[in-house]
């Protein structure tokens, strides 16, 4: 267990004989998966234990109050800061304003309903079941992801395994458990986002050495894949907005 930790840490600080170690293990693909699996989890844990606490509290004509009073003071803000406002815009507004508190109000009146299961056993099956799925759902789009990778390293002349490839870049993830700061207010957030930077280069480290590519051709490799779908959102969004304003146009 310890010698397993050593190469995790190795890994982790970018130790190229640590990677090459890890990638000749005969169980580098469970062994990566396995790990991954347990960072997700370990990082979601954080989140979902937030939610369950905050799940299980009644929230009360008090907290209604203060909330409702918050909502005000933000829409009172915003009119402000933009005074010149036509009587549509006005309008809009105060039915927005409206809509909100009684939709407020509707929501509390639901959560203080009777419910067949207590109310900390509901919520923590529901706390459970997200924690789980979204851990799954990760572990599905690591996996997505990580065959356009592999096919673009082919292309390129990569030459590594299936299996030492999954296992090997599984171990992104590692970095990734900075984010069991995310509920702290500033510094969670801030963490979370160095830890996504590191885990994307412990990705393209780990694209390197599995398929014995040099640093730039393993670069290109991990991000091409991302570059492609992004061109390809932003031109269905354009698409769609085009298509928005021909319609407004021939109304």
């Amino acid at each position: 267990m310890s010698a397993l930790l050593i190469t995790l840490r190795d890994i982790a600080l970018l130790r190229t004989p640590a990677y090459e170690q890890f990638r000749d293990r005969k169980d580098a693909m469970k062994r990566g998966v396995l790990i991954l699996l347990a960072c997700f989890l370990l990082a979601g844990g954080v989140s979902s234990a937030v939610t369950f606490v905050q799940g299980v509290r009644v929230v009360d004509v008090e907290d209604a109050d203060r909330l409702s009073q918050e909502f005000q003071r933000s829409m009172e803000l915003w009119q402000q800061t933009t005074p010149q406002q036509d009587e549509t815009s006005q309008l809009f507004m105060e039915q927005f304003s409206d809509f909100f508190l009684h939709g407020m109000r509707i929501g509390l009146a639901i959560d203080s309903l009777e419910t067949p299961l207590p109310r900390g056993l509901a919520r923590w099956f529901q706390a459970l079941g997200g924690w789980v799925t979204g851990a799954l759902v990760q572990l599905g789009a690591f996996l997505g992801y990580a065959i356009w990778v592999l096919l673009v390293a082919r292309l390129m002349g990569g030459n590594g395994g299936v299996d030492r490839f999954l296992g090997l870049t599984a171990l992104f993830a590692i970095p990734n458990l900075l984010s069991i700061f995310m509920p702290i207010p500033c510094v969670g957030p801030f963490l979370a986002f160095v830890g996504w930077l590191w885990g994307v280069v412990v990705y393209v480290k780990a694209v390197q050495v599995s398929q014995r590519l040099d640093l730039g051709r393993a670069l290109l490799a991990a991000i091409l894949p991302a570059l492609i779908l992004a061109v390809i959102v932003m031109i269905v969004v354009f698409m769609g907005i085009l298509a928005i304003v021909v319609a407004a146009g021939q109304a």
